[in-house]
């Protein structure tokens, strides 16, 4: 059908309903009489052919979750501010080159995602979003630059901005003390400021490049990025063993302090592997035979080849490594059965291929501008 006749709804029914759901319905219209449902707290409108929306659905004034991602909407309606209880927008795959202003308004909302459009920037009153905790922007490639009012969104949790083609971040993104997921791949020409290794809740950050300055974070962290052959034969010079285990050697220099360490791994996917879902997961590190760290990464590789850095900062969980420790790091594989297998890195078809240990110390008087690097082992 083309549209639906609102107009002809019982007057009672309007003030009732609470869900409409017409999501692959093949609408191209919809009525300004949907404004009448003015109960209407979930409206479900994807996968249609919609490309305006009339302004009567700024009515409703008690909409939580507005659902309107694969249509060809271009513009969203002015008065969209006026939906003040909406907590979530769902607007990926669409035509729309601009967010109003107004959208600043949306005081209740929590997850935004507008990916796969064609913005080419956002409104500086994305900022006035006070709960926002997800946006998803990945896709939007005509994109260079984000405003710096995102960096007052405090409650932001996870940032996608994977293919947007962006030349650097905001200056003062470290402001944003709750992001705990960054993710940033396919922004070829994008240039890092140095105060992202000041997000004090980072987790997990995306890149397609290398980071400098880990050592700065106080939490693990973990980054994931495409690696060629040239870069692994640098990355991992030696042929790989069956454990991931390695023994703490003695500072470069008298009592340097150990700053942290980062273990390397090369995860990858075979294509005709059977196994759905799969996921390279690590849990503990030993040290001296007792579990000393607690921590939960998680990879999912494809059929190219990958490099899984995780930098541990020194005393993270209880984790405090002194020379001549031994270490242990358990590497399990997963599927969607949800059970957990030991890696055996030497067998043909292992999703770990490689991995590698670098320790990192305090700078001392001939690196005094960078942290000291030292491999201890790659296998």
């Amino acid at each position: 059908m083309d549209s639906i006749g609102l107009s002809r709804t019982p007057a009672q029914a309007p003030s009732c309903l609470k869900e409409l759901n017409l999501e692959g319905c093949h609408l191209s219209y919809l009525p300004e009489e949907i404004g009448n449902l003015i109960s209407l707290q979930t409206l479900n409108l994807a996968k249609n052919n919609l490309s305006t929306l009339p302004d009567g659905i700024c009515n409703l004034t008690c909409l939580k979750r507005l659902c309107l991602q694969d249509n060809i909407v271009s513009n969203l309606p002015s008065g969209i501010g006026r939906l003040t209880s909406l907590v979530s927008l769902y607007l990926s795959r669409n035509n729309l080159c601009t967010l109003p202003d107004t959208i600043g308004k949306l005081s209740c909302l929590k997850d935004l995602f507008v990916g796969n459009n064609n913005l080419l920037h956002l409104p500086s009153e994305i900022g006035d979003l006070d709960s926002l905790k997800t946006l998803v922007l990945e896709g939007n490639n005509g994109f260079r630059a984000l405003p710096e009012s995102i960096c007052k969104l405090v409650r932001l949790l996870y940032l996608n901005l994977k293919d947007c083609n962006l030349s650097h971040l905001p200056s003062e993104i470290d402001r944003l003390i709750s992001l705990s997921i960054l993710e940033l791949r396919h922004n070829i020409s994008l240039t890092i400021p140095d105060s992202i290794w000041h997000l004090r809740s980072l987790k997990n950050i995306w890149l397609n490049n290398c980071a400098k300055g880990l050592s700065k974070l106080e939490d693990v962290v973990d980054i994931i990025v495409p690696a060629r052959e040239e870069e692994l034969r640098i990355w991992f010079a030696y042929r790989r063993g069956p454990d991931v285990s390695f023994v703490v050697p003695p500072s470069p220099l008298v009592n340097q302090k150990i700053l942290g360490w980062i273990l390397r791994l090369v995860v990858w996917a075979p294509q005709e592997t059977s196994v759905q879902y799969q996921s390279v997961q690590i849990e503990d590190v030993i040290c001296n035979k007792i579990c000393k760290g607690r921590y939960l990464f998680s990879a999912y590789p494809t059929d190219g080849d990958h490099v899984w850095l995780m930098y541990i900062p020194q005393g993270c969980g209880g984790l405090q490594l002194e020379s001549g420790d031994e270490v242990e790091i358990p590497i399990l594989q997963t599927g969607a059965d949800k059970v957990k297998i030991p890696i055996d890195v030497t067998h043909p078809n292992t999703f770990v291929k490689k991995w590698a240990i670098d320790l990192i110390y305090e700078a001392d008087e001939i690196h005094k501008a960078n942290d000291t690097w030292c491999q201890v082992v790659s296998i």
